[in-house]
């Protein structure tokens, strides 16, 4: 990873926090047209879900091609499982409940708003994103497989951050998004490297240029291509034994909807043909649609590769 930035320039961090959001919508949009577009081709599929982790180490992303995001938008499954138990962690919350008429008061509420929070023109939000970043890359080291610990555990920091920061208890899931998707942004950035940048209307610089850990080991020029390699058999009826039921639960999904499995080994090289890493992808199918397993692929060897 390349070295923390000196200094901390609120100005800066205020940008960087509204580039991070925008630049997160713009991926949300590709990775919806890919997921219509590949959801019929298993070994695409399979193929995606590598590419996507790869090229900018966005397990999160990933996971709109998966299992998890199903029966549900991916967004919305963060929300009601992590993301409105720290909201309404005060309340009897359960994953599930409808909080439009529960009645329940969450920290959402603008009572819970101190003058910081009134007030801030997104230079402290951007130093809650800063401040957060150490503490996420020490989560995703080893990939996104765990998602559950990785959500928790982030979540239940940021409320501590953001207090410290802010100096009251305000938590929305506008505000979670912001920090979570900051930090895979800037990840990514630590990977691939980034240019000088300058916000069109201002002028004023939004990124500088620097040197990504893909780019020390593989060169500036670097190219990363995924391909499946090989197709492996699976028996349906084994695989659907072993699956987490409670797990599949939470994505609205049941065993006995999956109609066939199949496993790909994809592999990752650089533009002259050299594989540097590779991983097997299990995918199945439901309906018409096939979908990454994310509970039976390990995606571990698609991270810290390149050290």
């Amino acid at each position: 990873m390349d070295k923390k930035e000196k200094g901390f320039n609120l100005k800066l961090y205020a940008a960087a926090a509204f580039f991070a959001v925008l630049a997160a919508l713009v991926l949300i949009t590709v990775f919806t047209f890919k997921t219509k577009y590949t959801a019929y081709h298993p070994e695409e599929v399979a193929r995606n879900y590598v590419d996507t982790v790869v090229q900018t180490g966005d397990g999160y992303n990933a996971y709109k091609n998966a299992l998890i995001s199903k029966s549900q938008k991916y967004g919305d499954f963060i929300r009601t499982y992590y993301m409105n138990p720290v909201i309404y962690r005060d309340t009897a919350y359960k994953p599930g409940d409808d909080i439009k008429d529960c009645g329940y008061k969450g920290f959402n509420d603008e009572s819970y708003m101190g003058e910081k929070s009134k007030n801030d023109d997104g230079s402290l939000q951007g130093q809650v994103i800063d401040t957060m970043y150490d503490y996420y890359v020490k989560l995703v080291t080893d990939g996104w497989d765990d998602y559950d610990t990785i959500f928790t555990k982030y979540f239940a920091k940021l409320v501590e951050v953001r207090k410290e920061v802010f100096g009251d208890d305000y938590m929305t899931d506008e505000i979670m998004f912001t920090a979570l998707e900051g930090n895979v942004l800037k990840y990514g950035q630590s990977l691939t490297g980034t240019e000088d940048e300058f916000d069109k209307n201002t002028g004023n610089q939004t990124s500088f240029k620097s040197i990504g850990a893909y780019q020390k080991a593989y060169g500036e020029d670097y190219k990363f291509t995924t391909a499946v390699k090989t197709e492996k058999n699976m028996d349906l009826a084994a695989y659907k034994a072993a699956l987490p039921t409670e797990k599949l639960t939470t994505y609205g999904v049941q065993a006995d909807d999956i109609s066939a499995v199949k496993c790909y080994t994809v592999t990752v090289s650089t533009e002259d043909g050299k594989t540097v890493t590779e991983t097997d992808v299990v995918v199945a199918q439901i309906k018409n649609s096939w979908y990454a397993d994310n509970t039976a692929t390990d995606t571990s060897a698609l991270y810290g590769f390149y050290k």
